[in-house]
């Protein structure tokens, strides 16, 4: 079974070109920032002498994360607008600090030092960052320069690049580097091309209020400053400072301050209330700040507002908060601007300090910051603002958590990277891999945590003093939570799955793990139990909560649990992520077994066991309650606290992938076939053999289908489609194995049956018969035929002499003509034929006898044709004789 994760895959495939010779070469990858936590930026520059009319072709700067190739393209950013020569565009990653925050906020900068970045126009690669198909590890670094790494660093592009690294899979950076290191979280040179930090040159009118102080007494002060490059004549306009006080709108200006003189660049203005200990009594007195935390301040130029603080035409009682910030208050407080803020706030009437606080908090009657711009003091020594408090715990004894995890920032495609379009053996493999992801993060919270936790995760949407109730439905109040005492109008934290199925012990993880923990009214949770769940409700009986039936179910004879309808989708994945996040594999850590979902109702002798069901009627309930963003947001919220999330619910296709074909719904379906493959153990090369499928069957009345393909190499080759399938075994040097694959379709699903037989391999045997004479005397020619049957067609022939001396011949095909050669006495010559074949020969040899010749005047005497001692005795005459002769 092979199981690829195309439905998982959230890219789509998309070709890239190499080369960009017909792009526009002036855009460029200007800046790189990948700093502590969320510090990343990317920086984009034109570094032509016209403007680009970025929409007039397809722009587009792309991530390929952890070694992604061109046809895994990730998060994707496309340019839009007109950028003019030497400006720039920068996207930010939206957790990074306010430094950081130039530009656009993009998932693009959703990197990590090893992962790549490439700007394309119309698909065809202009630059790039990083090596494109490559996963360096932590970091691309320089053997050269010790300094250089693509993590935990700034990057800027040298002055003289002017056109893009178009080659997105060459080595990075290169043999020649176009990138100086900066140390990390240096944001300076963000929004201009260039080796070095911007320029802070502004333009008149960038006045802003930078410091606030509303203390104890009288302590009270307010700042403006000049943080622009230049200075401002503030006698060439009108610039005011107005108090609004007591909710007054914009045609009921309180005190005002009219502002004169010159202010040169990072210079500023104070106003204090002339009542303040001596330590506020910087600049001049005025009444402008008499104001009490509820009051709003305006400055403007002409008449225009330029900058605010507070809400103008609001009365927010005794003061504007924060509630994303404890710790901020206009009211016993010291703020200063954020160093990060270079323009004023113009809209007067928005609420403040709004989603985006400006403001950094310091405590009451701190003054050492009047008379200079930023969030230090004005010795140049720092004073960190006070840590804003932790969040309050919103039930009873709750403890305070802090995140650990940001779901704002959270990247589907890049914490399931492992998974998608991955290819896996079995379901088996892919709940694993799923498992190793869930695992990773995962941070443990003690008992008393999940309280907190389930206040934000089952936060009733309509109230968020409130959580809901998993099995009732009901809304209740969070600080209702049962800490001891009577359960009755309390809410109390049920373990869907049971704990006493493999994890008694608060030690255990899963015992507190929060994506399977839920309120619950403690006398339905007590009803519950530890039963599995399962389809009773037609024979158990309906569960009552204040005499009203809640739509779960209990049957007490087979201990099930059926949840009402509303929540059937939600146990599911609850118990799914259980069962796959507690694989046994990290027992150690985890003090945890092997959690298993099975497909039926445990018994009482499994009440301990790591087993609950039933794990197909729970399939079924997640297709019946689908995913809600009730649900989603759930996830975030546990991961915000627990730090890893439930895949099931991020993606809920897995399901099927996961568990599908154990319940009947394969993503990847076979037919179900009964029946054998009739065929030979072996066959003889040359015969003709059959290999018959017709006895398997798919069912009463199912016609079926037959295609039977050979295998040869790495090919499948079509060689017939009915039932039995009749060939001729090919000639084979040796002996060889034919393989088959039986493809059977009923027309909707199919199956693959593979079949091998041996084919035997026979020596090539041919009869030989040779005509012509085979006795001549020495120096005659003779002429010998062969006459070969059983031949195959093809056949070739050759002959060579074998013994004897050496005799002038020729041969065509299977004639063969013979010089004899002189002897000095009758001897043998043998000669061979040989047929060739396919590879294989067969050879026969002919012997042809030759004979001396008498010279003239010689009589061989009696007795020389015996071979006895007489003989002996007239060789050496005979050898003289010949000699002579």
């Amino acid at each position: 079974m092979r199981i690829k994760i195309n439905a998982v895959a959230a890219a789509t495939a998309m070709v890239l070109g190499c080369f960009s010779t017909a792009a526009n070469a002036n855009l460029v990858i200007t800046e790189y920032i990948e700093g502590s936590s969320n510090n990343k930026a990317v920086e984009v520059s034109n570094m032509g002498g016209s403007a680009i009319d970025l929409d007039a072709n397809a722009y587009k700067l792309i991530l390929f994360g952890n070694g992604a190739d061109a046809s895994k393209p990730g998060n994707t950013e496309t340019l839009t607008g007109t950028l003019a020569p030497g400006k720039s565009l920068v996207f930010h990653n939206s957790g990074a600090a306010d430094a950081f925050k130039v530009g656009n906020a993009s998932t693009v900068t959703f990197f990590n030092g090893d992962d790549a970045l490439v700007l394309t126009k119309d698909d065809v690669v202009i630059d790039r960052f990083g090596k494109r198909g490559e996963d360096p590890g932590s970091a691309w670094t320089d053997p050269s320069d010790a300094n250089f790494s693509t993590a935990n660093k700034t990057l800027r592009r040298k002055a003289s690049v002017t056109t893009g690294d178009t080659v997105a899979e060459a080595d990075f950076p290169g043999t020649n580097n176009q990138w100086l290191v900066f140390d990390i979280d240096t944001a300076d040179g963000l929004g201009c091309s260039g080796e070095v930090a911007c320029s802070s040159e502004a333009t008149p009118g960038l006045l802003m209020l930078t410091e606030y102080i509303e203390g104890s007494s009288n302590n009270k002060a307010i700042e403006i400053s000049n943080v622009g490059g230049s200075a401002i004549d503030l006698d060439a306009n009108v610039y005011k400072l107005t108090l609004f006080g007591n909710g007054a709108d914009a045609s009921n200006p309180g005190n005002s301050e009219t502002l004169t003189g010159t202010l040169d660049p990072g210079k500023s203005l104070v106003f204090h209330n002339s009542g303040a200990a001596d330590a506020f009594k910087v600049g001049n007195a005025s009444t402008v700040t008499f104001f009490n935390g509820d009051d709003a301040l305006v400055l403007t130029k002409d008449d225009v507002v330029i900058d605010r603080f507070g809400k103008r035409g609001e009365d927010p009682g005794s003061a504007w908060t924060d509630p994303n910030d404890a710790n901020f208050s206009t009211a016993n407080k010291t703020l200063r601007r954020k160093a990060s803020v270079t323009a004023g706030d113009t809209v007067a009437e928005a609420d403040f300090p709004g989603t985006n606080n400006q403001w950094a908090v310091f405590d009451i009657d701190t003054a050492d910051g009047l008379g200079c711009a930023g969030e230090g003091t004005c010795d140049g020594s720092v004073t960190p603002p006070e840590p804003p408090l932790p969040e309050t715990g919103p039930c009873t004894g709750c403890e305070t958590l802090t995140p650990v995890a940001d779901p704002t920032t959270f990247n589907a495609e890049i914490y399931y990277s492992d998974i998608v379009s991955g290819e896996f053996a079995n379901a088996e493999e892919l709940k694993n891999a799923l498992s190793a992801i869930i695992a990773k993060e995962h941070k443990q919270l003690t008992y008393k945590q999940v309280w907190s936790t389930l206040t934000y995760a089952d936060q009733d949407p309509n109230d968020d003093k409130k959580v809901i109730e998993i099995y009732t439905g009901t809304s209740i109040s969070k600080y209702d939570n049962q800490t001891s005492g009577s359960g009755v109008g309390k809410w109390n934290r049920e373990h869907v799955w049971a704990k006493s199925h493999g994890f008694p012990s608060e030690s255990q993880w899963g015992y507190t793990d929060a994506h399977h923990l839920r309120p619950s009214d403690p006398g339905i949770n007590t009803a519950r139990s530890n039963n599995d769940f399962g389809a009773c409700k037609d024979t158990g009986e309906e569960v009552l909560f204040n005499g009203v039936g809640t739509g779960n179910y209990l049957d007490k004879a087979t201990d099930c649990w059926e949840p009402r309808d509303e929540v059937k989708g939600d146990v599911a994945r609850m118990i799914m992520y259980m069962d796959t996040r507690y694989q046994g594999t990290d027992t150690a850590t985890t003090q945890m077994p092997d959690l298993v979902a099975v497909d039926r109702l445990t018994t009482a002798d499994e009440d301990s066991a790591p087993l609950i069901g039933t794990l197909c009627t729970l399939y079924a309930w997640n297709q019946l309650d689908a995913v809600d963003t009730y649900e989603q947001n759930r996830n975030n919220q546990v991961y915000k606290y627990q730090g890893n999330r439930n895949p099931f619910i991020d993606r809920p296709e897995l399901v099927q992938e996961v568990y599908g074909a154990v319940c009947g719904d394969d993503p990847n379906p076979v037919l179900e076939v009964e029946g054998d493959i009739v065929t030979p153990e072996s066959v003889t090369e040359g015969a003709v053999y059959t290999i018959d499928a017709s006895a398997i069957k798919a069912g009463e009345a199912v016609t079926l289908t037959y295609k039977w393909e050979q295998i040869v190499a790495e090919e499948k080759i079509l060689v017939g489609n009915e039932a039995i399938l009749s060939l001729k075994a090919p000639m084979v040097k040796a002996d060889e194995t034919l393989n088959f694959t039986l493809t059977i379709s009923d027309g909707k699903l199919e199956t693959t049956k593979d079949v091998s037989l041996s084919v035997i391999n026979v020596p090539l045997t041919l009869n030989v018969e040779f005509a012509g004479t085979t006795k001549v005397t020495e120096g005659d020619k003779t002429s010998i035929t062969a006459t070969v049957t059983g031949a195959p067609e093809g056949t070739s022939y050759s002959w060579k002499q074998v013994s004897g001396d050496t005799a002038l011949f020729t041969a065509t095909g299977l004639t063969l003509d013979v010089t004899s050669p002189s002897v000095d006495i009758n001897q043998v010559l043998v000669f061979e034929l040989k047929a060739s074949v396919d590879g294989e020969s067969f050879s026969q040899s002919v012997s042809i006898e030759v004979l001396n010749a008498e010279d003239d005047g010689w009589t061989k005497p009696d007795g020389a044709g015996s071979l006895g001692g007489f003989m002996t005795l007239l060789l050496p005459l005979i050898w003289l004789r010949r000699r002579q002769g």
